[in-house]
């Protein structure tokens, strides 16, 4: 099932900012959510900094099947710009 990416970043102060990005879909067959929720500090032009949270759900109800995942977990990352 193709899904579909979004991004979103609110520099609500100088260097600090949110960011939401993520990829989900739903159909009748299913459905598929990979989605963060983070603040962005910004160190210098090149390197930046993240701790979120990020959510991955999903699965399939069908005739054949039934299963779906959940899973949540702190992220904490560095943002490097070449």
């Amino acid at each position: 099932m193709p899904i579909i990416h979004f991004r979103m970043l609110w520099n609500f102060y100088d260097k600090l900012g949110l960011l939401v990005d993520g990829d989900a879909l739903a159909a009748p067959q299913g459905r598929a959510e990979d989605v963060l929720a983070a603040l962005q500090y910004q160190v210098s032009d090149r390197i930046g900094l993240k701790l979120g949270y990020r959510i991955l759900e999903g699965g399939a109800d069908n005739d054949v099947v039934y299963n779906f995942s959940l899973f949540n977990y702190a992220v904490i990352g560095a943002i490097i710009n070449f």
